[in-house]
């Protein structure tokens, strides 16, 4: 069975997932899907509310790239976005089963919300898969989540931004065989001692049953990073956990892992407030004997600065959730942390396997303000009108209020969601909705065929200056204009 819509990034099986994908190519291999993805040129999604179209700005900002994932911004502000680099084989070049990853940057100087040439290479051979990536001060983390090379790893920035990156460390994962759901995001801030604060998500093994106490997922530390005091770590499933790391120039000393939440099926993403505090998601579980349909909401969820290495909240799964069809808490609340959100339909609309999460831009209007964007990867291997659960959401905790800003049947596969002093950037893992490309007479329809998929996109979202604000501009350019004809007299 393929990946579910509540789990994006949740194969199951490495192997499982490559027996599926081979017998969708033998059947593309027969003509059978070819004329359904005959390719096309991206389209720049239209904002859900009539509102919106007028106060914001969407623009291409790249186009071309191979199922972009996850994003950062450098020190200058460009944009650092994980892609997918593919092999010669057939299967090398589809999502899942990628064998090797880079992190590209993309720079618009001229502010016009385009990138300005194509990709700079700053890291490649990473791991395939690379979910999430974040930076502090000049280290990079890099998280590839390709079922049995699961491992965050670690890269120095140049002294100039430009620079390629260098290998500095890396953490290594070793999952116990059939685990559904391995680590797919990451969070990090400076820690408050120093070094790097780097928390990261181990999920669950089934999906809708609580891994049994006692199994745990390894956890080392290599190539140029060791733990204090040496050896490797166990972590529990079902959790996030926390991790400090020194970097002394030449060498990475890791801390011993403090587990920070539990009860979590597949927290898919991650993000720091500038408070300190602590938002995430949880994905729900899908229903037994007919994986594609949503059993429990996605969610969102939140630990204040004061709790983090405190307490350990319980989020509830298995026993506890949201159902999707009803929004209706079921099972025993008591020591259990409710969500803030839950992702039910909204008037008929659904929105199924949150990805990642951001919090609106400070630029954005006031009635952003507090708010988070989630995106919603949807229907698996399905784009455009086939794929009817794949919004961008909004989502206010304190107000309750919620709506789609770009509705669902829009795009492929929202994945990253990044917010930054330009305005939100958003990837499509591949605007048509593929998760590989068609084959015919053995040679991949994308063009060059020994690379991974080129149909990926970073949207840009930037507000549009009210009225207000441009009559004064404008009165001010008059003004100052006035000012320097009468000083020449």
């Amino acid at each position: 069975m393929p990946p579910t819509a509540s789990a994006p990034f949740a194969p199951g099986a490495h192997a499982v997932v490559r027996a599926w994908w081979r017998d969708l190519c033998r059947a593309l291999l027969a003509g059978v899907l070819i004329g359904h993805w005959a390719g096309s040129e991206p389209v720049v999604p239209q904002l859900a509310r009539l509102e919106d179209r007028e106060r914001f700005r969407v623009t291409a900002f790249a186009t071309g790239l191979g199922f972009p994932t996850s994003m950062a911004t450098l020190a200058d502000g460009s944009l650092l976005v994980a892609t997918s680099e593919g092999g010669r084989d057939w299967l090398d070049n589809s999502l899942f089963a990628s064998p090797r990853g880079a992190l590209v940057r993309l720079v618009d100087a001229d502010g016009d919300g385009v990138a300005d040439g194509p990709a700079q290479t700053m890291a490649a051979g990473l791991p395939g898969l690379v979910t999430s990536v974040r930076r502090v001060g000049n280290l990079v983390f890099a998280l590839s989540s390709r079922g049995g090379a699961e491992a965050v790893t670690v890269w120095r920035t140049g002294s100039n931004v430009a620079d390629p990156f260098t290998a500095a460390g890396r953490l290594a994962f070793s999952f116990p065989t059939g685990f559904e759901h391995s680590t797919y995001a990451l969070a990090a801030r400076p820690a408050a001692g120093g070094g790097v604060e780097l928390l990261f998500n181990v999920g669950a093994r089934q999906n809708s049953t609580a891994t049994p106490a006692g199994v745990t997922v390894g956890l080392s530390a290599d190539g140029g990073a060791s733990f204090a005091g040496g050896g490797s770590r166990a972590v529990a499933p079902d959790s996030i956990q926390r991790v400090v790391i020194h970097d002394d120039g030449t060498s990475l000393t890791v801390s011993a892992p403090l587990q920070i939440a539990k009860g979590l099926r597949n927290a898919a993403g991650m993000v720091f407030d500038a408070t300190g505090n602590l938002w995430f998601e949880d994905n729900g579980i899908d229903t037994e004997g007919n994986r594609g349909v949503s059993y429990s909401a996605d969610e969102l969820n939140f630990i204040g600065s004061d709790q983090l290495g405190v307490v350990v909240p319980d989020f509830g799964f298995a026993a506890t959730f949201v159902r999707y069809a009803d929004g209706a808490t079921v099972g025993p609340t008591e020591g259990v942390t409710l969500p803030l959100a839950a992702f039910t339909p909204l008037d008929g609309e659904k929105s199924e396997g949150a990805v990642e999460v951001a919090l609106a831009p400070g630029s954005f209007p006031a009635d952003f303000a507090g708010g988070l964007f989630v995106p919603f990867s949807g229907v698996f291997n399905q784009g455009g009108a086939a794929n009817d659960e794949n919004p961008l959401v909004f989502v206010n905790p304190s107000t309750g209020r919620r709506f789609h800003f770009i509705a669902n049947q829009t795009m492929g596969h929202p994945n990253g969601v990044l917010a930054s002093a330009r305005g939100l950037f958003l990837t499509d893992l591949n605007h048509t909705g593929r998760f590989g490309d068609p084959i015919s007479g053995g040679v991949t329809q994308n063009g060059d065929g020994i690379d991974a998929d080129r149909e990926g996109v970073v949207y840009l979202i930037t507000p549009v200056p009210e009225p207000s604000t441009l009559i004064a501009l404008g009165c001010g350019v008059a003004s100052w204009i006035a000012f320097r004809r009468w000083r020449r007299g």
